[in-house]
């Protein structure tokens, strides 16, 4: 797995994608050996498995099937997987309907999605009845003292079981070694108050020259949140990051792919851009389409232009305010375009002039970046990077009206900041399709 994949690496994540992946190429391997003609049977066959089994796979990992909502509710993971096999067999089809000699029926296609999501769901069954997950979890050892251990307990979500030995104790000859093969471990996380704290050092580099993983509590908490610990944040971490996004030829190859990518979407999204101008205009009075001052890169203000969703006289008081569940200043059409994120399209034309970006953190209103820079610690180096059109905290965590809100989104700003680069780019961008399909906390 890729730096830009380190929140999927977990072993029940990937264990359960290898085994649903197998499932769907057994299965659609099986239909394939029914159905595919007979002339160049070997490469035929290859063609029309491996086709609609990746197109699937990478469509499940897109939409959320492996999201850990999705995990925990068998209904949630069916809905999407069933949108992941329908778009994904449809994909397959015109993939090789375009590129390859194989002709495959349309009722193929539609047949080998039915077989993904039947192979897929019925795992997804059987491993949610048994124990062979936990089972195949790797095994943690946490050495580190009382303020690190309440800062490992402190941690949102689900955290491993991990046997926890004090410094004291990994220090002593033997000690460590000897829980490492009492528990099978694979990796350890050191856990301590201050980064002044003396380590057992002799003893970890043992471990880490044994072959195992020796990580920090900070990048543990990165890997298993995807978000940085605010908290416990100290600026060197920026200084030596390892991406080469922030690197010239990264920043080129980004700006690249926003410009090609925004004038295409512009261009073929014109039918849908001009109905919702129409809608809006016929729902209320008012422009179709405003502009409202952001805070871009390096904290520049620019204007962002949107759909207008909601009534003109939204700020009659002058006094900027979030969005509200079930705002009242929302109008009927303003609500469909929140819920499906048409609104935000027509920022396609900032990206395309360069003031924003297709993934980045998004841009705040000068009013609220003031307030929330008193309070919330680091709060301007989200603005080191250029705004996005959608972004990590965008698909990861709700829509944000409180302080509170905007400092979780801040932590996982800063994570996408440290870890930036094409790869999780175009995760990002498959993960807000999921987004879209299934609104979550839009307001």
């Amino acid at each position: 797995m890729t730096q830009a994949f380190s929140h999927m690496t977990r072993a029940r994540v990937r264990t359960l994608l290898t085994m649903e992946g197998l499932a769907i190429l057994v299965g659609v391997g099986i239909l394939a050996t029914v159905f595919v003609p007979s002339p160049g049977r070997s490469v035929a066959l290859s063609e029309a498995v491996l086709a609609p089994t990746a197109a699937i796979l990478v469509l499940m990992v897109a939409l959320g099937v492996y999201d850990p909502d999705a995990r925990a509710r068998y209904a949630a993971m069916r809905e999407r997987l069933a949108v992941a096999s329908l778009l994904g067999g449809a994909a397959a089809y015109l993939a090789l309907y375009l590129l390859s000699p194989l002709w495959i029926s349309p009722l193929y296609a539609l047949a080998a999605a039915s077989v993904a999501y039947g192979a897929a769901a019925g795992t997804r069954f059987l491993v949610m009845r048994s124990r062979t997950l936990a089972r195949l979890q790797r095994r943690l050892i946490l050495v580190g003292d009382s303020g690190g251990f309440a800062r490992f307990d402190a941690m949102p979500g689900d955290k491993r079981d991990a046997l926890r030995l004090t410094l004291e104790q990994a220090a002593e000859p033997g000690r460590l070694a000897a829980a490492i093969a009492e528990l099978d471990a694979g990796e350890i996380v050191v856990a301590v108050s201050t980064r002044e704290t003396p380590l057992p050092v002799e003893t970890l580099l043992d471990a880490r020259m044994a072959g195992l993983r020796v990580i920090d509590l900070a990048a543990f908490h990165e890997r298993e949140t995807g978000r940085v610990d605010l908290a416990n944040l100290y600026p060197q971490r920026f200084v030596f990051m390892e991406t080469s996004a922030h690197t010239q030829i990264g920043r080129l190859l980004k700006r690249a792919g926003d410009l090609v990518v925004s004038g295409l979407a512009l261009i073929l999204l014109s039918p849908l851009l001009a109905g919702a101008a129409l809608a809006v205009r016929r729902d209320s009075p008012g422009p179709a389409l405003y502009r409202q001052t952001r805070v871009g890169l390096r904290g520049e203000p620019f204007e962002i232009v949107k759909f207008r969703s909601m009534r003109i006289d939204a700020e009659a008081s002058g006094q900027p305010q979030w969005a509200g569940e079930s705002d009242p200043r929302v109008t009927k059409v303003g609500a469909f375009l929140r819920r499906t994120r048409i609104d935000e399209l027509p920022q396609l034309w900032n990206v395309l002039k360069g003031e924003m970006s297709l993934v980045g953190p998004r841009p705040e209103r000068p009013y609220f970046v003031g307030k929330l820079a008193e309070t919330i610690p680091h709060y301007a180096e989200r603005h080191r990077v250029k705004p996005g059109l959608t972004g990590w905290a965008q698909i990861n965590y709700r829509y944000g009206a409180t302080e509170h809100d905007a400092r979780v989104k801040l932590e996982y700003d800063l994570y996408y900041m440290k870890n930036a680069s094409f790869a999780l780019d175009v995760y990002i961008l498959m993960k807000t399709a999921r987004v879209v399909l299934w609104p979550d906390g839009v307001r």
